[in-house]
């Protein structure tokens, strides 16, 4: 009888994750396909980590290309180049475009898509946010190469949006709070383009 008992407590503790799973996956493609209808789009955000002042920042995106403002510093990419300017230090540094990284902040075209072929995904519950209810999903990428750590993602649970995501790099967490989300029609192209003229007295630091 223990034996039965036993197994049968396995046979739904298998049950229950497999459901929690298939929740995690529905939320998550729902969430992607809403960003993927999407044109262009701007968000505005907050940055929180221990020890430092919450930093605001926005960005927008049009397919593969975005712009991102944090503070005074500035990156932009045009889907095959990115542009990080420091204007304290009168620096640019350029880089090839990582279009794969899901992270926020290197490169927001896929910060809300997370493929179960990437990603690993379990349904956490519901929790409150903002005095809103949320949908808890905790991912873990199935291959790490680009550094994104465990990633625990809170979703509106009435528009099925992006309320807040949560970092965890080896233990130092970011917490990223989405504080708006508008569609757009268009978006200026300049956005997204490298002009010398703007930085004729700025060092370029080129990897490429």
């Amino acid at each position: 009888m223990k034996k039965a008992i036993l197994f049968l407590a396995a046979a739904l503790a298998v049950s229950v994750s497999a459901f929690a799973d298939e929740t995690s996956e529905s939320i998550l493609r729902h969430m992607a396909g809403t960003f993927a209808g999407y044109d262009c789009y701007e968000v505005k955000f907050t940055v929180s980590t221990e020890g430092m002042a919450n930093m605001n920042g926005s960005y927008t995106v049009c397919g593969n290309k975005y712009n991102i403002k944090i503070q005074r510093q500035e990156q932009f990419s045009d889907g095959t180049a990115r542009y990080e300017i420091y204007p304290n230090e009168r620096e640019i540094v350029i880089d090839v475009a990582d279009n794969s990284s899901h992270s926020i902040l290197s490169n927001p075209t896929r910060a809300f898509d997370f493929a179960p072929e990437e990603f690993d995904s379990s349904y956490k519950g519901q929790t409150d946010f903002r005095r809103k209810a949320v949908e808890t999903v905790f991912l873990v990428p199935k291959n790490d190469a680009h550094g994104n750590g465990t990633i625990m993602l809170y979703i509106d649970a009435e528009s099925g949006m992006p309320a807040a995501m949560d970092y965890n790099y080896q233990g130092e967490k970011i917490t990223i709070t989405i504080n708006r989300i508008t569609q757009l029609e268009s978006a200026d192209p300049s956005l997204f383009m490298f002009d010398p003229a703007k930085y004729q007295n700025y060092e370029v630091i080129d990897f490429r």
